[in-house]
């Protein structure tokens, strides 16, 4: 029988170390590539706020006087390596991407004291390239660390109480402490202390190596909830803020449900179904193999154990009140891949044994045991959920406007990624000291758009994101401190009366939510077409800007500007010269740049008309040296081309001025066009816009010209 059969791996090279060290190094590369392509989104705008203030402050005190309490020691951590590296979107993505490989082989360490070392290497493969786990590295929130401390406890806890290596009570205690700083759903590490009661008994529970560690780890997470209850202003977001220690009880826990049961199954339907059977497959082998052996208790407890702290955070869930998300599930996704190991194992062991049991092949136990783990391989890779090598490719080069399909962001509202770092760059570019801002997300545009947010657009009731408290100043955020406005008069009115300040706002996509920002709002906003100034890559983000009543107001804008783009495609730059103040940079490459098909919603009649592109390549010597930009566009339903157009560096002014192609176009009848955009070349090429002018319009343009100087008749 092979070796690894056998749970033994040959040579003194340790092959389980070599095969680790190769794949943590191989997820490392994965999981950081393209690391900082998008921008910071859902809850990492908090974290790494907090980081910024963290290296100003010193503590993490909010621009509004709140201080981040959720997470503190998560928050230390980011601002740590912010100081130590630089405080960026790379180096705080990195701390989750780093989080997440050391995972891995902890998960094997630990799975190897229940299942054979090639099923635990598996399984580690299985973390590997999960989804869920290649989604939560790439982002700077808690998770990935948070996955990492609960998983630590649990293997501590293994060493000191089911191992009796005491030396590691301290170790235990200290992490145990520690974790909930984090995120408080490391408080369900403290399930370890009941499986040890459930497991033990009275007598070998009651002992002073687990009851003053249980003693000290309850009290500090009860006073950590007291201080949430009563201090917290900023990362407690319920309905209502109680006001007692009853009300907050009464609050928090209402009857029972089985939701985050239904979110396992939802999330990994094959996998749950297993696992949840498998608690009956325990009960009846604990029943009826009546400890043949020591070996056999040690693996029963040791299995019993895993199952309780895999089911009482969900009995748990479901008397405590939450926003239902299969986020809150994360930490424990670990444990679901070794009880599906596991229950995979007991299932196949369980079944050779009623095949073989009338046969009367015990004499041969190696047989069974070898056929057993060689069917296991392929009944773990094709049961699993939510792994595979093509699911962490689109994760990985998810780019704007790439729909994001997962459980785990899907069913939060979010379904693509938005860009909150191109519209806060454009308005911190041009921002002038007097100037109003109004966010819909102000702790975004804090970050990006250069510290300043004056108001907080945002309609929502209670229930969506009561980040709003009253203050001798009125009603404000809670984050940055910026005013509340909270329906179309005082929006209106705000506008008014600006004075000679201009004025921007910046509209994420809780634009289209009605949730977040009410239908009147919305119209409102959508149809100020001359005042739209920028859109974000994510097609939704804008930014509009009311210029000073006594400025002249500017020519006719382009339809559509190339920075505008929903792909990240070129780098977006800013130049007051180009069209609305900003333009598409495409850097020297010999390998093609290629974006196809970029979805565009058209709002253009049907016609003939001209097309113009506006183009230009950097101020250089006129050489062999040559670029190009191709550029098509064609009808989503029908696939039929439109315009195609390849254009050559050798046709631009060689001092970088901008040169406008013009192109007839017939444009069909169409809700959705495709645009396509490859470059390629040795010199630099600007892209300003892609504008569409009736021809028509040209005409009496052109007309209107002629009769200035005097050329009617040339007309006629």
């Amino acid at each position: 029988m092979p070796l690894f059969l056998r749970g033994k791996w040959p040579g003194k090279l340790r092959i389980d170390l070599i095969f680790l060290i190769f794949l943590c190094f191989l997820v490392f590369r994965l999981r950081s590539l393209y690391l900082d392509r998008l921008s910071l989104w859902m809850d990492e705008g908090f974290y790494v706020l907090a980081a910024q203030q963290i290296l100003h402050h010193g503590y993490p005190i909010l621009p509004s006087g709140h201080i981040l309490f959720k997470g503190i020691f998560y928050s230390y951590l980011l601002a740590f390596f912010g100081w130590l590296f630089d405080p960026n979107v790379l180096t705080f993505r990195l701390i989750s991407v780093v989080a997440s490989v050391l995972v891995l082989p902890l998960f094997y360490l630990l799975a190897k004291k229940i299942v054979n070392p090639a099923l635990a290497f598996l399984g580690t493969i299985i973390l590997a390239f999960s989804s869920w786990e290649t989604e939560y590295s790439r982002v700077a929130i808690y998770f990935s660390l948070l996955q990492l401390i609960y998983l630590a406890c649990l293997y501590f806890f293994h060493l000191t109480y089911l191992e009796g290596k005491k030396k590691y009570l301290w170790p235990t205690v200290i992490l145990f402490l520690l974790a909930p700083h984090i995120h408080q759903l490391a408080m369900g590490t403290f399930f370890s202390f009941l499986a040890l009661f459930f497991i033990f008994g009275l007598r070998r529970f009651f002992r002073r190596e687990v009851l003053w560690p249980a003693v000290i780890i309850s009290f500090s997470y009860l006073l950590l909830q007291l201080h949430e209850l009563f201090f917290w202003k900023v990362g407690y977001v319920y309905e209502k803020e109680p006001a007692t220690l009853k009300e907050g009880l009464n609050y928090f826990f209402q009857g029972f449900t089985f939701a985050y049961f239904r979110e396992i199954l939802l999330s990994f339907p094959r996998m749950g179904l297993i696992v949840f059977f498998s608690f009956f497959l325990y009960l009846g082998l604990r029943l009826g193999r009546r400890y043949f052996n020591s070996n056999e208790k040690v693996f029963l407890d040791r299995w019993f154990f895993f199952l309780i702290i895999f089911f009482l955070p969900l009995v748990f869930f479901g008397f405590f009140r939450t926003h239902i998300q299969p986020r809150y599930l994360f930490q424990l996704h670990p444990l679901l891949v070794l009880l599906f190991l596991v229950a995979i194992q007991e299932l196949l062991k369980a079944a050779l044994d009623l095949i073989f049991e009338p046969f009367s092949i015990k004499a041969r136990p190696g047989l069974q045991k070898s056929l057993g783990l060689l069917l296991c391989f392929p009944l773990i890779i094709l049961l699993s959920d939510q792994a595979s090598w093509s699911a962490t490719q689109r994760i990985i080069n998810r780019d704007y406007k790439d729909p994001i399909t997962t459980d785990i962001i899907f069913r939060s509202g979010r379904t693509e990624h938005y860009d909150h770092q191109g519209i806060g760059n454009y308005v911190k570019h041009y921002l002038q000291p007097q100037d109003i801002v109004i966010a819909m997300h102000m702790v975004f545009q804090y970050l990006y758009g250069g510290g300043k947010v004056d108001y907080w657009l945002w309609t929502g009731g209670p229930g969506t994101w009561d980040a709003w408290e009253k203050t001798a100043n009125g009603w404000r955020d809670v984050y940055v401190g910026a005013r509340w406005l909270n329906c179309i008069d005082d929006l209106k009115k705000v506008i008014a009366e600006r004075g000679q300040r201009r004025l921007w706002l910046v509209a994420t996509p809780s634009l289209y939510r009605r949730d977040h920002i009410n239908q009147d709002v919305a119209d409102f906003i959508l149809s100020q077409k001359e005042n739209l100034v920028f859109r974000g890559r994510d097609g939704l983000s804008r930014v509009y800007l009311w210029t000073r009543p006594s400025e002249v107001p500017s020519s006719r804008k382009p339809i559509w500007e190339a920075e505008w783009l929903p792909a990240s495609l070129g780098e977006i730059r800013f130049d007051p010269a180009a069209s609305r103040g900003s333009y598409l940079h495409f850097s020297r490459s010999r390998i093609a740049q290629t974006k196809k098909n970029i979805l565009w919603k058209n709002e253009l009649p049907p016609g003939r008309y001209n097309l113009l592109l506006s183009v230009r390549t950097e101020s250089t010597e006129k050489g062999d040296a040559e670029s190009y930009l191709a550029l098509s566009l064609k009808m989503k339903r029908t696939n039929y081309l439109i315009f195609s157009r390849i254009i050559r560096s050798n046709e631009l002014p060689p001092d970088g001025n901008w040169r406008i192609f013009s192109s007839r176009v017939d444009l069909p009848q169409a809700e959705e066009f495709l645009l396509s955009v490859s470059f390629r070349g040795e010199k630099a090429i600007d892209w300003d816009y892609l504008d569409f002018v009736p021809l028509a319009s040209q005409f009496e343009i052109q007309s209107q010209r002629k009769i200035l100087k005097g050329e009617e008749s040339e007309i006629k």
